[in-house]
């Protein structure tokens, strides 16, 4: 498909019309004012797709480590335990 091209002043006046393209094809529309390309419109899952992955600051770093960090290196926690303490605290409410 190819890149649609808007200018400005039908973008405004057509805005409805332009996020439902938008939401249907995933655009890109890319808004002209002059002749000269300023701005694009894009899906939000588009928009989603280009973010950047953040990974958590120092100081989220240090919390997520102090939480679960004592687990670290205890090799008593295998996937046995796991399901050991699973089926000891699992619900019988639902089948009640």
């Amino acid at each position: 498909m190819a890149t649609r091209k808007l200018s400005a002043t039908e973008v405004k006046n057509r805005f409805g019309r332009v996020l439902r393209e938008i939401s249907q094809t995933g655009g890109p529309i890319i808004v002209e004012r002059d002749g000269k390309p300023v701005a694009v419109i894009v899906s939000i899952g588009e928009f989603l797709r280009l973010q950047p992955q953040t990974a958590p600051n120092s100081e989220q770093a240090a919390a997520l480590e102090a939480s679960f960090g004592l687990w670290k290196g205890r090799t008593d926690i295998d996937e046995q335990w796991l399901v050991d303490g699973r089926s000891r605290w699992e619900s019988t409410w639902a089948n009640e």
